[in-house]
């Protein structure tokens, strides 16, 4: 193993199996942001922190009774807590949820195509679906006293909605659970959870680096999970790759181009480190060549991918030819749900670096480092370094798109 990939690994062996899960709010969250700090500022970066209020959320149990059967459920991250006994009310459509009538009271139950995937909160700045606003603002207009989600994979109770300005009390069940309750929806059924939602702080870390040029590249990825996962692959590898990026790029003598490391908190749960940024941000992203954005790579079983969104056909044409070097790594489409979105949306040219690996593991207690492998995080690495170096002579105006989207 190269020394490269021991840093690497040393990287992300910290953030996911001494620190482990860190969700904004907690100590490890705290932990894993002062860890990241103090890597920047070895390297020789001059270093900006973020703070920012976010709750400190926590559950003790959660589980509902069916004709006096206690069944197990998984409260969603952030709900209120509850103790509500009613009727239910099956939806699987939102127009079968337009036409309800008032439910206070009543447990709303969701299913089908209304439980199909995860909710994005309704503040979320980097994504958010019309069709999910839509569904969050019906529930909160027609006041259930609860709502009871049925995650829509076998054996699977994992929470479905993930948003602390959602008040309304909710928990996920498994489809197995969820058959009984449908089958069984004309029997009262109770809803308990016992959570705790208290004040808490989480950070951004920013390290930065001027170059001979005003010109500079953003490098980004979150350190923040879901709870309950230590997750290794999202994101711990796109951290342990930028940092990697800050260590190599400060050993060397002369940078033509400077560069901002951005560490996010807050990705997962409404994207507040996103918009604290660009809040508090007093650099200029006028000249901002590109953005690089590691979210989700190095998997063992993967491929890393990347693609360019907001660039000139110039960059896009130059990045596939570096690519070429790398036979392993594959050209994707643009997708959307992660930081990049915030530099993609202001017109800055965005390149996004992911991997198509065993899509199950996200946001699960299997999220753990041995799914990952060095080399493929070093290729990450590699590719990302070939890159800033074809970049240091360009300008601003070579890798933007023509018709000059606004920042």
């Amino acid at each position: 193993m190269s020394s490269l990939q021991d840093q690497v690994m040393k990287h992300a062996r910290f953030l996911s199996r001494e620190i482990g899960c860190r969700p904004v709010g907690t100590v490890e969250n705290l932990r894993a942001g002062n860890y990241i700090e103090n890597v920047f500022k070895e390297a020789g970066l001059e270093v900006e922190t973020q703070e920012f209020d976010v709750p400190h959320w926590e559950l003790n149990e959660a589980y509902v009774t069916l004709d006096s059967e206690r069944l197990d459920v998984k409260s969603n991250n952030f709900s209120a807590p509850c103790e509500v006994r009613g009727e239910v009310m099956a939806f699987c459509t939102i127009e079968e949820l337009e036409a309800a009538q008032d439910l206070s009271g009543k447990i709303a139950f969701l299913y089908g195509e209304l439980s199909k995937e995860n909710f994005v909160p309704k503040g979320f700045t980097i994504y958010n679906p019309v069709h999910h606003q839509q569904i969050i603002s019906l529930l909160e207009q027609k006041k259930p006293a609860a709502v009871i989600t049925v995650r829509m994979q076998k054996e699977s109770s994992l929470p479905i909605f993930n948003d602390w300005d959602f008040a309304i009390p909710s928990a996920t069940v498994t489809p197995e659970v969820g058959l009984r309750i449908r089958n069984n929806h004309s029997s009262p059924l109770s809803l308990i959870i016992k959570s705790e939602r208290t004040p808490g702080k989480t950070k951004n870390i920013i390290g930065r680096v001027n170059g001979t040029r005003p010109e500079r590249i953003i490098i980004c990825a979150h350190y923040d999970t879901v709870f309950e996962t230590s997750g290794a692959f999202d994101n711990a590898s796109g951290v342990s790759v930028m940092l990697l990026l800050a260590e190599e790029i400060m050993k060397q003598n002369s940078r033509r181009v400077g560069f901002e490391f951005i560490s996010f908190s807050s990705e997962e749960y409404l994207g507040l480190g996103d918009e604290i940024f660009l809040r508090e941000n007093k650099h200029d992203l006028q000249q901002a060549l590109v953005a690089m954005n590691f979210d989700g790579v190095g998997q063992a079983l993967g491929t890393n991918n990347l693609t360019l969104m907001s660039g000139s056909k110039e960059l896009e044409n130059q990045l596939k030819l570096l690519k070429k070097n790398f036979p392993s790594v594959q050209w994707t489409n643009p997708w959307y749900e992660s930081n990049h979105f915030t530099f993609f949306a202001k017109g800055i040219p965005s390149i996004p670096f992911s991997c198509t690996g065993v899509a199950d593991l996200l946001h699960t207690k299997d999220d753990q480092i041995h799914w990952l492998r060095s080399d493929k995080l070093v290729e990450v690495f590699s590719l990302a370094m070939d890159i800033i170096r074809d970049l240091q002579d360009k300008k601003v105006e070579w890798s933007r798109e023509a018709k000059g989207v606004g920042i």
